[in-house]
C-alpha cells in the first residue's frame, strides 16, 4: 500500500515537472520568436514595463501619502478628544478641591464644625447636638448635608457622596434621592467603597477630614462621579470620531469604554499601550494615543483600527486605481500605435534593402516625416542613385579595360615557354662548358618561378633563399668584388613574412651602393626578435646616403604615398609592410656617406598578415 502511494506521488511529480518544463520552454519559443528578434515588439514591452511600474509606483505613493495623511487627521482629532476627557477630570479633580475648601472656610468653618460633630457622634446625637447649639444661640448652624445636597445640584455627573467616620466606624451615603446610615464592622473606608460605592462606570476623590485644632482626621469625604458625563467632553465630535476611547485607572480597571466593549475587566491590552502615535496589534491592528497628564493618573487612551481608515478611503483607492488604469491603457495605446506607424515605415526600408541585395537598383523608399527614418530613406535613395552612376560610369568602363588586358595577356609569352626556353640556354651552355653561365640560367629561371607566385605571406625560409639566390647571382657575376653573409638562426626561418621584401632592400645596394673599385664590397643579413617583433637587418659598406637625401627617404616614409607606387623599391616594400601588418611596422634607414648603410625591418612575430585597411 505504501509502495503504491509513493510511486503514485512519484509519477505526479515526474508529471508536474515535465508540464513545467514543457511551459518553460513554449514561454521561451514565444520570446524568441515575438520579442529576441522584434526590436520595436522589445520596445513596445520594456515601454510598457516601465509605464506600468512608474504609474503603479505613483499611485502607490499618493495613496501612502493620503493613508498617512488621514491618519495624522485623525490622530489629530483623537488626541484632542483625548484632551478634552483629560480636562474633564482636571475639572472634577477641581470640583471636588473646591468643595473640601468651601467646608474649610464656609462662615468661620462652621461647615467644619458641623461635619466635626456628625462624625464624632452618631446620627441620632448629631441631630441632638444640632438641636442644643440652636437652643443655645439660637442661630441655625449650616448643615453639612444641606451642603452636600447642593453640591450634588450643582454638579449633575455627582453619583454619590459619603462621609466617612475614622472613630466611630459608619458611613453616612448621599444619592439623588436617598441618603442612609451604614455601620461598618470591618475593612474601614476600603470596605465603603467597595459595597456602597465604587461600580463600573464611576470615578471617585477621596478628601480628608482634619480637626484644625488637633490636626487629626476624623473621617473622609467620598465624591463618587458618574463616567457617563465623559461624554460631553467630546459629545460634539462623537459621529466623526473613528475607534473607541478608553480611560483605565492605573491597575488597568476600565474606568469608562466608548465601545462598552471592557467594563466590568481589565482592560486586556493595557500592556500593550505604551508609546503614543504607534502601530499596536490589538482586535485589529491599531494606531494608539495615550494621555496620563491628567490630576487622576488614570490612563486615556484613543484606538483607532486600521481598516476603519482604510474603508473611509476605500472610495479613494477605487478612483486611484481607476485614474491609473486608464492611464496605463491610455499610455499604452499611444506607444502601440506609434511604434506601428515607426515599425510600418522601418520595415518599407527593410523591404527596400532586400530588393537592392537582390540587385534592384530601381528601388526607392517614400520619403515621410523630417526625422530619423527620414534621413535612412533620404541616404539611400541617394546611395541607389549613385550607385547607379557609378555603374554606369565605372564598372562598363573596367569591363572593356579588363577586356583589353585579356587580350594583352594572352599575346604575352606563356611562363612554362619561357621557362623551357631558359633551360634549353642552360643545357646548351653546359654542352659548351659554360658552367657559370648555366649557373645563372639556373637561377635567374628558380628566381622567376618564385617571383610569379601568387603568395603574399611566405615563411621567412622562402625568402632568404630567394635572396641567397639572388646574391649568388651577382657573386658569380663580380666574384672578386663582392661578397655576403647571411646570420639567421633555424627556429626563426618558420615565422611569417612578407614575399619580395628583403630582395628590394639588397637590389638597391646593388644599384646604388656596390663600389665597384673596391674588392671588399660587402652586404649582411641578420635576423633577431626583439619585443615580439622579427627584426631583420641589412647592412651594407656601400658608399652610403648624405644627409639631405637620408632626410627626404625619412620623410617620405613616415608620409603615407597619396598613389601607390608600381615600383618595388624601399617605399614600395615599406608600404606594403604597413598594409599587410599596421602601421606599427616598416622599415627603418640609417647611413652615413662613404661607410655604408644600415637598413631594418620590423615585422610581428604573431601575426599571420592579416591586411589593414
Amino acid at each position: 500500500m505504501n509502495n503504491t502511494i509513493i510511486e503514485s506521488a512519484f509519477r505526479t511529480w515526474k508529471d508536474i515537472k515535465k508540464g513545467c518544463i514543457w511551459n518553460m520552454k513554449k514561454l521561451i519559443d514565444f520570446y524568441n520568436k515575438h520579442f529576441r528578434q522584434k526590436l520595436f515588439n522589445k520596445i513596445l514591452m520594456i515601454y510598457s514595463i516601465i509605464t506600468i511600474v512608474s504609474l503603479a509606483t505613483l499611485s502607490v505613493f499618493v495613496y501612502t501619502y493620503l493613508i498617512n495623511g488621514q491618519v495624522q487627521k485623525e490622530l489629530d482629532a483623537n488626541n484632542r478628544i483625548l484632551s478634552n476627557i483629560g480636562n474633564y477630570f482636571d475639572s472634577r479633580h477641581m470640583a471636588s478641591e473646591q468643595i473640601m475648601q468651601q467646608i474649610y472656610q464656609e462662615g468661620s468653618s462652621m461647615l467644619l464644625d458641623d461635619i466635626q460633630s456628625l462624625l464624632k457622634n452618631d446620627f441620632s446625637q448629631y441631630l441632638d447636638d444640632r438641636l442644643m447649639r440652636y437652643s443655645d444661640t439660637g442661630i441655625r448652624r449650616r448643615d453639612i448635608l444641606a451642603f452636600l445636597r447642593l453640591q450634588m445640584n450643582n454638579y449633575p455627573d455627582i453619583r454619590k457622596i459619603a462621609l466617612y467616620s475614622t472613630n466611630k466606624k459608619f458611613a453616612f451615603l448621599m444619592a439623588k434621592d436617598t441618603q442612609d446610615y451604614y455601620p461598618i464592622d470591618t475593612g474601614g473606608l476600603q470596605t465603603v467603597l467597595n459595597k456602597y460605592i465604587l461600580t463600573d462606570k464611576s470615578f471617585t476623590t477621596i478628601s480628608n477630614i482634619t480637626n484644625l485644632t488637633t490636626l487629626e482626621t476624623s473621617g473622609n469625604l467620598v465624591i463618587d462621579y458618574n463616567s457617563d458625563g465623559i461624554y460631553r467632553a467630546f459629545q460634539n465630535n462623537w459621529d466623526e470620531m473613528k475607534g473607541y476611547v478608553v480611560v483605565l485607572s492605573p491597575s488597568g480597571n476600565v474606568i469608562f469604554d466608548s465601545s462598552n466593549r471592557y467594563y466590568g475587566a481589565k482592560y486586556p491590552y493595557a500592556s500593550q499601550l505604551k508609546t503614543a502615535f504607534s502601530m499596536q496589534q490589538f482586535e485589529d491592528e491599531s494606531y494608539v494615543n495615550l494621555q496620563t497628564t491628567n490630576r487622576f493618573g488614570y490612563w486615556i487612551a484613543g484606538v483607532i483600527p486600521k481598516s476603519e481608515i482604510t474603508e473611509s478611503l476605500t472610495g479613494l483607492r477605487n478612483t486611484l486605481l481607476l485614474v491609473t488604469s486608464i492611464c496605463i491603457v491610455a499610455a499604452m495605446a499611444m506607444t502601440y500605435f506609434t511604434i506601428v506607424n515607426f515599425s510600418r515605415r522601418t520595415k518599407v526600408i527593410v523591404r527596400a534593402m532586400g530588393k537592392l541585395r537582390d540587385g534592384d537598383l530601381s528601388v526607392r523608399i517614400p520619403t515621410e516625416k523630417n526625422d530619423e527614418l527620414f534621413h535612412i530613406a533620404d541616404r539611400f535613395n541617394q546611395m541607389c542613385e549613385d550607385l547607379t552612376g557609378y555603374i554606369d560610369r565605372v564598372y562598363v568602363s573596367e569591363i572593356r579595360q579588363k577586356q583589353a588586358e585579356l587580350v594583352a595577356f594572352q599575346a604575352q609569352i606563356k611562363p612554362h615557354f619561357l621557362y623551357n626556353t631558359l633551360e634549353a640556354i642552360r643545357m646548351r651552355a653546359l654542352h659548351h662548358k659554360a658552367d657559370d653561365v648555366g649557373e645563372m640560367i639556373y637561377i635567374l629561371s628558380t628566381l622567376f618561378r618564385y617571383s610569379v607566385k601568387t603568395d603574399t605571406i611566405v615563411p621567412l625560409s622562402d625568402e632568404i633563399e630567394y635572396c641567397s639566390l639572388y646574391l649568388d647571382l651577382f657573386r658569380i657575376r663580380y666574384a672578386r668584388n663582392f661578397a655576403y653573409e647571411i646570420d639567421i638562426e633555424p627556429e626563426l626561418m618558420s615565422i611569417p613574412t612578407l614575399k619580395l621584401s628583403i630582395q628590394p632592400i639588397i637590389e638597391n645596394y646593388i644599384v646604388h651602393g656596390l663600389i665597384m673599385s673596391r674588392t671588399d664590397n660587402r652586404i649582411t643579413i641578420h635576423a633577431a626578435v626583439v619585443d615580439s617583433r622579427l627584426q631583420i637587418t641589412i647592412r651594407d659598406n656601400g658608399c652610403g646616403i648624405d644627409s639631405a637625401k637620408l632626410e627626404q627617404i625619412r620623410r617620405r616614409l613616415e608620409e603615407p604615398a597619396e598613389h601607390p607606387t608600381q615600383s618595388i623599391g624601399l617605399l614600395n616594400t615599406h608600404e606594403r609592410i604597413r598594409i599587410c601588418f599596421g602601421s606599427d611596422y616598416g622599415l627603418q634607414i640609417d647611413s652615413l656617406p662613404h661607410l655604408g648603410t644600415v637598413i631594418t625591418m620590423q615585422i610581428p612575430v604573431s601575426q599571420g598578415g592579416q591586411l589593414y585597411a
